[in-house]
């Protein structure tokens, strides 16, 4: 007909198509947005998260619960994304790059190495895994509330005492702790007692008392009773051991690329502050 070769009456057919398709697309889309669908997998995956939290299997009554609450959830959190409820909201966001973060991690498990790959990763990092050296030793406290300014000088009095004999039980006040330990690597030293006591304690030798060493309590005098030596350790014997720290590193490092490669499909502009 000659009316449809008008361009006037072309145009506005094509913007009333255009229309109706986009009011059909809109439908659709809506209707897809109202269907909450659960899954068989899903409700599997439900049912796994309820029996490790039950400690067993769920029954029929459970598995209906279990289905509903998933439903509710759904809903709500639909709803709430609708409503804008979740924008610029911090903990959210949080949650969502957490939720990714597992998401990733869970396919940055690595194959199991060789056991001469193992073998030569243990060679590499020996030292993680040697017994530390540990000592043993008797200390003598003095408190900086009962000597005052004088500590540093009581102090010295009773290592003279000590050096020419003297029984340290009856010498300085009482701890809070214990006052002879045995077998302690410096990172237990260091819990008890501090940092600098500790790089203190691990410089002397066995046998005699120590000039002051200071403490997250006080002064001490020390005498190391017994140094036992940082072991070598020995690859057979904690294999299970090595072959755990070698799976957490890969899945560290895989973990680490994945995350990369997610930032990588994305333009970063940083604004400079005024």
């Amino acid at each position: 007909m000659k009316i449809f070769r008008d361009p006037i009456t072309q145009f506005v057919l094509i913007g009333l198509l255009l229309v109706g398709l986009n009011h059909f697309w809109s439908g659709w889309q809506g209707e897809q947005g109202r269907t909450i669908v659960v899954s068989a997998a899903e409700i599997g995956r439900l049912e796994q998260i309820w029996a490790g939290t039950a400690g067993r299997l769920p029954t029929g009554e459970d598995r209906q619960q279990i289905i509903d609450q998933y439903v509710e959830e759904e809903a709500l959190v639909r709803e709430a994304e609708r409503l804008g409820l979740g924008d610029g909201d911090t903990i959210i966001r949080r949650r969502l790059a957490q939720k990714m973060d597992f998401l990733v991690s869970d396919d940055a498990k690595p194959d199991d190495p060789t056991d001469a790959e193992l073998k030569r990763w243990f060679d590499d990092h020996r030292e993680r895994f040697a017994a530390p050296e540990m000592r043993s030793f008797t200390h003598v406290y003095f408190s900086p509330e009962k000597h005052g300014s004088r500590i540093e000088a009581d102090a010295q009095t009773a290592l003279a005492k000590l050096r020419s004999g003297a029984d340290w039980k009856s010498l300085g006040d009482p701890f809070i702790q214990k006052r002879s330990y045995a077998a302690l690597p410096q990172r237990e030293v260091t819990r008890l007692f501090g940092p600098e006591f500790a790089a203190d304690l691990f410089k002397l030798d066995a046998g005699n008392w120590s000039e002051p060493i200071g403490s997250a309590y006080g002064l001490h005098l020390v005498r190391i009773e017994a140094i036992d030596s940082a072991a070598q350790a020995k690859f057979e014997p904690i294999r299970a051991e090595v072959l755990a720290a070698w799976q957490e590193e890969q899945r560290t490092e895989a973990k680490r690329e994945a995350v990369k490669a997610l930032i990588g499909n994305y333009k970063v502009v940083v604004e400079k502050s005024e």
